[in-house]
């Protein structure tokens, strides 16, 4: 029981490590969550690739670290799952950071290679597809606000969900997976609302500056 809320608790403090904000903070002297979300995608709209790719990793290795933690503290697969969650967790809503995160998703993805690189690496396939798309097609008109990133994001985590459950069942890798998406589904919601937030401050803003 204590390994248990141990491996738990570990998960929800490294996730709650927010890599955009301490390197942004280090490395461009601001911090990014004034200007855009903390995550990967919000790094590479506001520093460019290489600087949102470094963000990106080290989130993602909070989920390899804390699955890591959670099979070799307690080897428990719903363990596993609660630590999957909470290190998604404390990437939305990090306690040394005024509860003011990201979506959660690089974490989420660390979870998934660490369980499960290959069913990973054939979800790539069909996200690289939906990019090519939103290059080529007019999705980058109907949803402007959110980017490419998250959409292939999502469409890789829904491809490899379904590998996984197809490959091996409900329990416990589909499941893990659907529990992460609990976090992600809100913390993405919260991340559009801040959004919308920050795009009409702007607008009031500007307006103000040529009244």
């Amino acid at each position: 029981m204590v390994d248990a809320l141990v491996a738990v608790l570990a998960a929800y403090l490294c996730g709650s490590l927010l890599f955009g904000v301490i390197l942004s903070k280090w490395l461009k002297g601001v911090d990014i969550r004034g200007l855009d979300n903390p995550g990967g995608t919000g790094s590479i709209r506001k520093f460019g690739w290489r600087f949102g790719l470094m963000v990106g990793v080290l989130d993602a290795l909070k989920g390899v670290a804390a699955t890591y933690l959670a099979h070799t503290l307690t080897g428990d697969p719903i363990v596993v799952m609660l630590s999957a969650m909470a290190v998604v967790a404390g990437h939305n809503w990090p306690i040394y950071f005024s509860f003011r995160g990201g979506g959660g998703l690089a974490p989420a993805f660390g979870v998934i290679i660490y369980h499960y690189p290959l069913e990973f690496a054939l979800g790539l396939i069909p996200a690289l597809l939906m990019l090519a798309l939103y290059k080529r097609t007019p999705i980058r008109r109907w949803l402007p606000f959110i980017g490419p990133v998250p959409i292939i994001s999502v469409v890789g985590l829904l491809t490899t969900l379904a590998f996984v459950w197809q490959r091996y069942g409900f329990f416990p890798g589909s499941a893990t997976i659907i529990a992460m998406g609990i976090p992600i589904a809100i913390g993405g919601y919260v991340m559009l609302l801040r959004d919308r937030e920050r795009r009409r401050s702007g607008v009031e803003g500007r307006r103000s500056a040529t009244s």
